[in-house]
């Protein structure tokens, strides 16, 4: 699994491709962003700590924890910092364009990168803590770490959204959804969650039916399934339309951990 850094590193270079650093807008865009080392002394620091907490040994653990609660609250606020940057620009350039251009939707696909890493920062960073904590017991344990999950679930599945709206080809949606854990699966597997826990009474019941929202994630779940893959054939507006799809079933599950 690609650290941090590494992700963040493979965005930037797939932005400076996609849109150009040669065009007068997107150089000034890519000068301003890539030269902010807080963010990338912050991602590495994590990288360092939280980053390697699920594979390390138990001894190490408890090190790593306390080295975790300092650096990943930090990276928090380096990538919400640089987020509005990166709104800012987004915003600017649709206003600009008066369209969502490819610059737009490529700056979204930053964001949605960074959101994402500081989610699995968290709920790996919660997972340990919550773990280590002898007060807790195997159920109570599982409500909290599924809300965690279910965050960092819907993280991932709103990456891919941005993945495929910034190049909508058939081979990009495939990549993300031709797999047997889809974001769409990943997704549904904290709703179910959920729904276990809702049921033995571990968390609040909210007006949104996790289940019911689960089950709309079943076209979505894998490899075989009707909504996972695409025609290489695929038109521009066939992608798009299948990826509005599975953004508008993403809201549901976004509304209820909303609620939680």
């Amino acid at each position: 699994m690609a650290t941090y850094s590494q992700r963040w590193t493979t965005a930037k270079t797939k932005f400076e491709d996609s849109t150009g650093v040669k065009k007068p807008k997107p150089t000034g865009v890519f000068n301003k962003f890539f030269n902010h080392t807080s963010l990338t002394a912050a991602l590495a620091e994590c990288d360092g700590n939280v980053g390697i907490m699920a594979t390390a040994a138990p001894k190490d653990k408890p090190k790593l924890l306390v080295a975790a609660e300092k650096s990943v609250p930090k990276m928090s606020t380096a990538i919400s910092t640089y987020v509005k940057v990166l709104e800012d620009s987004a915003n600017d350039e649709k206003s600009d364009a008066k369209a969502k251009t490819e610059l737009y939707r490529h700056l979204k696909l930053l964001i949605a990168e960074l959101k994402a890493i500081d989610a699995h920062a968290h709920t790996t960073l919660s997972s340990v803590k919550i773990a280590m904590d002898t007060t807790l017991n195997a159920q109570q344990i599982g409500a909290k770490n599924m809300q965690n999950m279910l965050k960092a679930a819907l993280a991932n599945a709103n990456l891919a959204v941005k993945a495929v709206q910034a190049d909508p080809t058939p081979t990009t949606f495939n990549k993300y959804f031709d797999t047997n854990d889809t974001p769409g699966r990943k997704v549904q597997v904290q709703l179910v969650a959920a729904a276990d826990q809702q049921d033995t009474g571990k968390i609040p019941a909210v007006i949104v039916d996790p289940r019911n929202v689960a089950e709309m994630f079943t076209p979505w779940q894998a490899q075989l399934k009707p909504k996972t893959k695409l025609l290489l054939t695929a038109t521009k507006e066939q992608v798009t339309a299948r990826i509005n799809e599975f953004k508008e079933v993403l809201k549901f599950a976004q509304r209820y951990s909303d609620a939680l």
